[in-house]
């Protein structure tokens, strides 16, 4: 049962035992399974189907899943509503957090390994440029029928 295999994972997280999901072959990857135990584990998820990507994986990337250097890394991001009229996030759908959840501690983030780095990218629209895709909000009054 995928609940209870969660729970486990999260208490074990909670003794400070991390998980790494590894998948090997082809053609059987569960991409979405593999992530969400890797996040309830504190640990990463890799896919191995060719020796080249297991020796990164288990060689060169080894030792950012064996030594974490920081835990429960949140990070919050503000545009200048003056410059920047819409963003996106351009993936970390997996790793979204409420805005709440921020100031939460009890509310797990991701943890980053040493030798490990982490980009962000973002989609901007400047202000002014024309290229957004949201309609501005509108307000009226609602028509009531008697």
């Amino acid at each position: 049962d995928s609940d209870d295999l969660k729970q486990t994972i999260e208490k074990e997280r909670k003794t400070g035992v991390f998980l790494s999901v590894f998948g090997f072959g082809r053609g059987n990857l569960n991409d979405q399974m593999m992530q969400t135990i890797a996040q309830n584990g504190n640990g990463t998820a890799a896919y191995i189907d060719t020796l080249a990507e297991a020796e990164k994986v288990l060689v060169e990337d080894a030792s950012s899943t064996l030594f974490t250097i920081a835990k429960d890394v949140k990070i919050q991001v503000e545009f200048n509503p003056a410059k920047v009229s819409e963003y996106r996030l351009i993936g970390y759908e997996t790793r979204a957090l409420n805005r709440e959840d921020f100031n939460n501690d009890r509310v797990d983030a991701g943890d980053i390994g040493s030798g490990h780095s982490v980009t962000a990218v973002y989609e901007i629209t400047p202000k002014g440029s024309g290229g957004e895709q949201v309609d501005p909000l509108r307000y009226g009054q609602a028509k009531v029928d008697n």
